[in-house]
C-alpha cells in the first residue's frame, strides 16, 4: 500500500511542477513584454509626461519587490512552522501518549475554544498596538505551545492547546491584515502585483512547504523515533521568521487615517448589517469549520479503510500528509489559472463552485469505503481547500476595509471556532459518528453553495 501513496505523491509533484514551469514561462514573457514597454516609454523624452510615468513605474515596480521580498520569507517560515505540526499532533495524542479518544478530541476542542474566545479581542488588539507587533506575539506564542508536547503532564498538554489556539487565531488574522494594509498603502494596485495573485502564491507557497513539511517531519520521527521532534523542528522555523518581521517589516494600525466615512462602513460591518460580510461569516464557518473537523477525522477514516481491506501495516501519515498538500498546491494553481489568467469565472463563482465541490468529496466517502476511493476524495477536498482560500482572501480584502481589518477577520473565525467545538464535544469512537459529521458538514456546505450565490457580489 506504500507503493500507492508514493505513486499518488510522485503524480502531484509531476503536475505541479509543470503547472510551475508554465507559470514561471508566462511571468517572464509578461516581465520582457513590459522592459519593452518601458524602453519605449524611456526613448520617448520629448513627452514630460510620459517621462513621469515612467519614473513612477520604476518606482512602483521596486516598492512591489521590495513587499514580496520581505513577506513572503515570513509567510513561508509562519507556514511551515504550523504545516510541521499538522499531520503528527493526532498521532502524538493518540498512539504516542496514549491518550482516550474522548481526551483527544478534549485537546482539540480546548484550541478551538481558545480560538473562539481569543477572536473576540486579539484582531482589536492588533489595530489598536500594531499587526507587527501581533505577528511577533504569535511566533512567541506557538513556539510556547510546541514546547508544551514535551510533557507527559496532562495539564500542560491543555495549556498548550489553549496558546495553540490562540496563535491559529493571530496567524490567521494578524499576517493578511498586515499584507492587505501593507499593499494599499504603497500602492501597490497600480503593479503588475495584483492582489489576488498574491492570495494565488501564498497558497501555492504553503502547499510546497506543507508538502516538504510533510517529509521532513517523517524524516525526523524516523530519526528521533517521537511524533514531538517535528514541533521542535517548527520552533525553529519561528525564530529566523521573528527576526524578519523585527527588522524589516514596518508597522501598521487600525483606524489610522480612516476618514469618517470609512469609520461608519467599518460599524456597519461590525453590527453585521453588511450582508456580504454575513455571507463571508456563514462561508468561513461551515467551509473552515468542515476543514478543520477535516484535520480530526481524516486520519481514523484511512485507518478504518485500511483495516476494512485487512491491511494491518502502519500507514505512512507523512506521504499522505504531502499527497494532501499536492493536491491543495494544485488547487491554488488553478485559482490564479481560473481567475487571474483565464478569468473563466468570477471569484464568486469560483467560490460557489468550491463550496458544492467540496460537499461532494465528504458526502462520498460514506458510500465508498474503499481506502483507494477515500483517499482520493480526500484529495480532492484538499484541492478545493486550495482554492477556497484565495478565494476567500480576496473576497475579504474587496469588502473589509483598512481600518478595521485585523478585527473583523478576528471576529470571522468565532462562528467556525463554536462549530468546530460543539462538533468535537461530541465526538464519540467509531465510523459512525465520523460519517454523521462528514454528512452534516456536506449538507451545510450545499446551503453555503446556495446563500454564496445569492448575496456575494461580484
Amino acid at each position: 500500500m506504500d507503493f500507492f501513496y508514493q505513486l499518488n505523491l510522485a503524480a502531484f509533484v509531476l503536475v505541479n511542477g509543470s503547472m510551475v514551469y508554465r507559470q514561471y514561462r508566462q511571468d517572464k514573457r509578461a516581465e520582457f513584454s513590459e522592459k519593452i514597454q518601458d524602453s519605449d516609454a524611456e526613448n520617448d523624452t520629448a513627452d514630460e509626461g510620459r517621462s513621469t510615468s515612467k519614473s513612477s513605474t520604476v518606482a512602483s515596480a521596486s516598492s512591489a519587490k521590495q513587499f514580496t521580498n520581505i513577506f513572503f520569507p515570513v509567510y513561508v517560515l509562519v507556514w511551515g512552522a504550523d504545516w510541521l505540526q499538522g499531520p503528527f499532533i493526532y498521532v502524538l495524542y493518540k498512539d504516542e501518549k496514549k491518550l482516550p479518544e474522548e481526551i483527544v478530541a478534549r485537546l482539540f476542542t480546548t484550541g478551538f475554544l481558545a480560538g473562539a474566545v481569543s477572536a473576540l479581542f486579539v484582531g482589536s488588539l492588533a489595530d489598536r498596538f500594531g499587526r507587527k507587533n501581533a505577528c511577533l506575539a504569535y511566533c512567541a506564542i506557538t513556539s510556547l505551545s510546541c514546547l508544551s508536547v514535551l510533557s507527559n503532564n496532562i495539564s500542560v498538554l491543555f495549556a498548550g492547546r489553549a496558546l495553540g489556539g490562540l496563535g491559529t487565531t493571530l496567524m490567521y488574522t494578524v499576517f493578511e491584515a498586515w499584507m492587505v494594509t501593507e499593499y494599499n498603502q504603497r500602492g501597490l494596485e497600480r503593479t503588475r502585483l495584483k492582489l489576488s495573485s498574491i492570495f494565488g502564491r501564498m497558497i501555492t507557497l504553503s502547499s510546497v512547504v506543507a508538502v516538504l513539511a510533510g517529509l521532513v517531519g517523517q524524516v525526523f520521527v524516523s530519526w528521533t523515533k517521537t511524533n514531538c521532534a517535528p514541533f521542535v523542528a517548527s520552533i525553529c522555523c519561528l525564530a529566523p521568521a521573528s527576526f524578519i518581521i523585527a527588522s524589516k517589516w514596518s508597522e501598521n494600525y487600525g483606524d489610522s487615517g480612516s476618514n469618517p466615512k470609512e469609520k461608519k462602513d467599518s460599524l456597519k460591518l461590525l453590527l453585521g448589517v453588511d450582508k456580504q460580510v454575513l455571507t463571508l461569516g456563514l462561508t468561513s464557518c461551515c467551509f473552515e469549520g468542515s476543514m478543520y473537523l477535516f484535520i480530526f477525522f481524516w486520519s481514523p477514516a484511512l485507518k478504518s479503510s485500511h483495516l476494512l481491506a485487512h491491511q494491518h501495516s502502519a500507514l505512512p501519515f507523512g506521504i499522505i500528509f504531502a499527497s494532501f498538500m499536492g493536491a491543495m498546491m494544485l488547487g491554488s494553481m488553478l485559482f490564479t489559472k481560473i481567475l487571474t489568467d483565464k478569468r473563466w469565472m468570477t471569484c464568486r463563482e469560483l467560490l460557489q463552485t468550491v463550496v458544492v465541490l467540496a460537499s461532494g468529496s465528504l458526502l462520498f466517502t460514506i458510500f465508498f469505503r474503499s481506502e483507494w476511493i477515500t483517499f482520493w476524495l480526500f484529495c480532492l477536498f484538499e484541492l478545493c481547500v486550495g482554492m477556497y482560500f484565495p478565494a476567500m482572501g480576496y473576497q475579504k480584502g474587496k469588502v473589509v476595509g483598512d481600518g478595521e481589518r485585523a478585527h473583523i477577520y478576528g471576529l470571522l473565525r468565532i462562528p467556525f471556532n463554536i462549530f468546530v467545538v460543539v462538533a468535537l464535544s461530541l465526538t464519540k469512537e467509531g465510523d459512525a459518528y465520523r460519517e454523521t459529521i462528514f454528512m452534516t458538514c456536506s449538507g451545510l456546505l450545499l446551503v453555503v453553495g446556495a446563500v454564496v450565490g445569492v448575496f456575494l457580489h461580484d
